[in-house]
């Protein structure tokens, strides 16, 4: 992968045997050449990569390829994540090519509400019902929660704390997925340095089989992460 502005610059190997072996490498931070293995299936005309692991699986839509390059696509909310890949003989990162980004003035400062327009809401679904509550994770501590306000309408939330304040924007359905945006950011001036003030993810909600579970997903640069969470 050409690397990404967070540093990301993994490598994926794709066999004929249909297993496609993800590396994880950062230019800005200390890599490893762990990988997690998939196995992977092209559609009939050639546009999508199913991919698969233990049940797990994500779609990515080729782009384009040619004898050297390639693009993958995946969908994110309402975007489409671009990645762009150069055809190697072995299994190291393109750390040559990364420049590091100029750092975010405007980051360790205060929060402005010109940083996240804080729109929570939750459009009308006939299923709504089935993501109300608070939901934990195995050590009880709440992740999110979905509640309906004195106005009647749902909307995302999650108690603020001595260190962190959260807002929730760019809220939308498709199928059963409830996808949203998270935002986080201190009031505190000595952390106003740390990583997690003023950063933002793509986070899902999605049903599982059992009505006291659901499974949250979050993206942190372009890796996705799952857990299932139990209503509180």
């Amino acid at each position: 992968m050409l690397p990404l502005r967070n540093g990301v610059a993994n490598v994926v190997e794709f066999t004929k045997e249909g297993k496609s072996n993800l590396y994880s490498f950062n230019c800005k931070e200390k890599s490893s050449n762990e990988f997690e293995s998939f196995t992977y299936k092209i559609s009939d005309d050639g546009k999508n990569i199913h991919l698969d692991s233990s049940g797990e699986t994500q779609d990515l839509s080729l782009i384009s390829i040619n004898n050297n390059a390639m693009v993958l696509g995946q969908n994110v909310g309402d975007a489409l994540l671009k990645f762009s890949y150069t055809r190697t003989d072995r299994v190291s990162p393109l750390c040559a090519l990364y420049n590091e980004p100029e750092e975010d003035k405007y980051k360790p400062t205060a929060f402005i509400e010109a940083d996240f327009a804080h729109a929570p809401f939750i459009p009308d679904n006939p299923n709504i019902a089935r993501y109300i509550g608070k939901w934990a994770n195995e050590k009880g501590e709440i992740q999110i929660e979905v509640i309906r306000d004195a106005s009647g309408r749902y909307k995302f939330f999650l108690e603020n704390n001595e260190n962190w304040n959260y807002l929730y924007n760019n809220v939308s359905w498709s199928g059963v997925e409830l996808r949203f945006q998270s935002f986080a950011y201190s009031d505190r001036p000595d952390l106003f340095d740390h990583p997690y003030h003023k950063s933002s993810s793509i986070m899902l909600l999605t049903p599982v089989e059992d009505l006291s579970k659901i499974k949250f997903s979050f993206f942190i640069g372009d890796k996705r992460f799952d857990y299932v969470l139990g209503r509180k």
